[in-house]
């Protein structure tokens, strides 16, 4: 009886301890800040592994299509404003 009631609970632990997928690669994104006049501008662009990038400007978000940036990839958009941030 111990080793049934043992083996149901190790089966609980391990069902209930399922993996998940790893996204961290997948949702990479990209901040930058620049003041322009005193006024910050903060810039957020992050590749939503779909081939689009949602881009936040001081708050407001749109998603931009693999065909609104210009023949780059998203994540080629993203390593951009990574890069050319001050």
């Amino acid at each position: 009886m111990k080793k049934l009631v043992f083996s149901l609970m190790a089966i609980a632990c391990i069902a209930f301890t399922g993996c998940s997928k790893d996204d961290d690669d997948k949702n990479k994104c990209a901040t930058c800040s620049i003041d322009f006049l005193g006024t910050a501008l903060v810039t957020e662009a992050c590749d939503n592994g779909d081939g689009s990038v949602t881009l936040t400007v001081n708050g407001e978000s749109q998603v931009v299509s693999g065909d609104e940036l210009e023949g780059a990839t998203a994540a080629e958009f993203v390593q951009a404003l990574e890069d050319g941030c001050p």
